[in-house]
């Protein structure tokens, strides 16, 4: 009897870390809503993120959007095939990359998400940081995943 109990006393306490370590579910909408907004950053359609975007409290507003993109360097022609999500132990960062992620200093937009469903902030950062922190998740979802062209090298 001792026993069992024990062994329910260590059951009731894994639990609560069991859940405390778990993701919420990722809305697969999240990644096109971020590779639009990307597209609307680049074109200048400022008031349209503002309406597109499912925030879950108060949107940015068109201004804070267009004071934003003066992060990035150039943002002609985004890419719109490759992006990451990852849960850091607190929300989800749905990463896009400007252009195609050939280097660590490739410009990406991030949007967090603390639901999955709705997103809660935005941020600029550069490839090698996304890197760094998505190969530190234990959460890691990839709309379509970025595999570099590596050599290769045949011997007939």
């Amino acid at each position: 009897m001792k026993k069992l109990i024990c062994l329910l006393m260590i059951a009731c306490l894994l639990i609560p870390t069991a859940v405390a370590d778990s993701a919420p579910q990722l809305d697969s909408k999240m990644f096109d809503y971020a590779k639009r907004a990307l597209y609307c950053l680049a074109s200048g359609e400022y008031g349209r993120l503002v309406t597109h975007l499912p925030f879950s409290d108060v949107s940015p507003s068109a201004d804070e959007w267009e004071s934003f993109v003066g992060n990035f360097r150039e943002l002609s022609e985004p890419q719109s095939e490759y992006a990451v999500a990852y849960w850091n132990g607190a929300c989800w960062n749905v990463a896009v990359p400007v252009y195609e992620p050939t280097d660590s200093n490739v410009e990406v937009f991030v949007l967090t998400s603390f639901d999955g469903v709705s997103f809660s902030g935005y941020r600029y950062d550069i490839w090698g940081q996304i890197e760094f922190e998505y190969a530190h998740s234990e959460h890691v979802t990839w709309n379509k995943e970025y595999a570099g062209s590596t050599p290769m090298v045949f011997i007939g």
